[in-house]
């Protein structure tokens, strides 16, 4: 905003500068300002919020993965349009990929709702009780589940022996992560977290699990990583869905005006609350039956064939 300013008030002293013809200058220094505020006005009026998952979504060939730049070129496209373009990603913001935070998005849903920022800003974020996220890890123990506590600036592990492989994959990336200390442990003095996510073996108890925590939690099933279970544990309330309607009533506009891209069943929160719901070609199942339209998948221009299906670019 500051910069649009700052251009159209040199524009303008150019102008008057420049022009011997001082009535000539005054009309076209008016025409100037005039068209500045119809082109923001007619923008606001047709503008559109896109929310996108990443990995599968923006991002193709796994993780780290990179954005094929059909898809930069696209969004870049969608932001000149007028439309402003969101993450809204089961990641806290610190330990979302390089590629994702280099690019200018508008605004981000991070932790499956858990935070919200727009313009960077933080408009809200949920803040678990002390008490409750000491408890949690006796209730792992029992229930023989391991699990990775998500944090903005700090993931935390549980000391074992033997964790299960997807943990240590999960470690092993996340310490590779751009912040001063990403990886933590679960008896750290300092607990800083948003949300979890709990992998469980043919030893695990996941019913009782799910019976000691649904008080204040919900549970979002995820894709097995054979031979493991995985499941998303969110502070009740909070999901993707929670965000774009906190994104949306904070801009005053409609979940009409929405368009939210996913590929996984953790997107299905947004995928079924909002009407222009786009899947990607390499979606799993139960998503390709939840979304009013399937594009391509990601790393066949995806994204790019979908805002072109909607005339957003």
């Amino acid at each position: 905003m500051k910069f649009e300013i700052a251009s159209i008030l040199n524009r303008c002293t150019t102008e008057l500068s420049s022009n011997k013809d001082i009535n000539l200058a005054i009309n076209n220094i008016l025409q100037i300002v005039n068209e500045y505020f119809y082109e923001r006005t007619f923008y606001a009026m047709n503008r559109k919020l896109l929310f996108f998952d990443i990995d599968g979504t923006l991002l193709a060939g796994g993780i780290p993965g990179y954005i094929p730049n059909s898809t930069i070129e696209a969004l870049k496209q969608a932001q000149a349009n007028g439309h402003y373009i969101f993450i809204n990603s089961g990641r806290t913001y610190g330990f979302m990929p390089e590629a994702i935070k280099e690019f200018p998005f508008d605004g981000y849903v991070c932790g499956c709702g858990t935070e919200v920022i727009f313009h960077g800003e933080t408009l809200y974020h949920y803040d678990l009780d002390e008490d409750l996220k000491r408890s949690l890890q006796s209730i792992l123990e029992e229930c023989k589940i391991q699990a990775v506590y998500e944090g903005r600036k700090s993931c935390y592990f549980q000391k074992t022996e033997k964790p299960f492989a997807p943990i240590t994959a999960i470690r092993n990336s996340y310490a590779k992560t751009n912040l001063e200390q990403p990886i933590r442990f679960f008896d750290d003095p300092v607990l800083d977290f948003d949300k979890f996510v709990i992998l469980t073996d043919e030893n695990s108890n996941l019913d009782l699990f799910h019976e000691r925590t649904k008080e204040h939690f919900d549970f979002i099933a995820r894709e097995e990583m054979h031979p493991y279970g995985f499941e998303e544990v969110v502070p009740k309330g909070c999901s993707k869905a929670g965000g774009i309607d906190y994104i949306v009533e904070h801009l005053g506009e409609s979940l009409a005006s929405c368009y939210v891209f996913g590929d996984s069943t953790n997107d299905l929160s947004m995928l079924t609350h909002v009407k222009n719901s786009i899947a990607m070609g390499n979606s799993y199942p139960e998503v390709l039956a939840n979304t009013s339209y399937v594009t391509t998948p990601i790393e066949r221009d995806g994204i790019r064939n979908a805002l072109k299906h909607f005339e957003l670019i």
